[in-house]
């Protein structure tokens, strides 16, 4: 059930980008009830105990960092510019231990079930939204590292600090699919860094999964 309560919410997140360009907020609240859905679904029922905690404390730090970091790019843009750090940080790891834990606990499944699949293809959907937060970061840092003309033209005003949010988060996933993205300033170094490893993230998550799960049955096998 979590595998695919997981894959619907991010599904949902990829399909509702077009409208969260019109309405301001909306992707921060699917991103929030994500991380929900991960501690309080996946985690909870996950067989890995060890790491429960760890994702617990990132999960609830993600989620109150997300809304300190819009609330104050909104009222003190200086304080939500110095909140971008340890917000991508704490996003990034927290994705990162759920895309780890998930790849450990579709390893220990005794058969590939329809579920399983779905499992699998919410963690690689999983290293695309966090590519989307890089992005975002990035653009709160060096908004040169893109390319205007290629974005949606909307002002940053005090109702929504961060506008363009949902069109680099449909970057991220053109990235990760290796279709590319045109947002990205070819000239500069940072975002074709950035772009790099969303791409090679993806491609590794691939071929680590498929390597995990036919050693695991070729050691059963022997």
């Amino acid at each position: 059930m979590g595998y695919r309560l997981t894959l619907c919410a991010e599904v949902l997140l990829l399909l509702l980008l077009p409208l969260a360009q019109q309405h301001n907020g909306l992707l921060s609240l699917l991103l929030i009830g994500l991380a929900l859905e991960l501690v309080a679904f996946v985690s909870r029922y996950s067989s890995l105990r060890a790491t429960r905690p760890l994702v617990y404390g990132l999960g609830g730090l993600a989620v109150v960092l997300e809304v300190l970091w819009q609330t104050s790019l909104r009222f003190s843009p200086s304080l939500g510019q110095l909140l971008t750090v340890p917000h991508v940080l704490v996003w990034v790891l927290f994705l990162l231990v759920a895309v780890v834990r998930k790849v450990k606990t579709l390893i220990r499944e005794p058969y590939v079930t329809v579920s399983v699949v779905l499992g699998a293809a919410s963690g690689y959907l999983l290293v695309g939204i966090a590519g989307g937060v890089l992005l975002t970061a990035l653009w709160v840092l060096q908004p040169a590292a893109f390319d205007a003309a290629s974005l949606p033209l909307a002002p940053v005003t005090a109702a929504d600090p961060v506008p363009v949010s949902p069109a680099l988060m449909a970057a991220s996933f053109g990235l990760l699919t290796t279709v590319g993205t045109g947002v990205l300033s070819p000239a500069n170094v940072t975002a074709q860094v950035i772009a790099s490893v969303i791409t090679i993230a993806g491609q590794l998550y691939v071929a680590i999964l498929i390597a995990l799960i036919l050693g695991r049955f070729h050691q059963r096998g022997g």
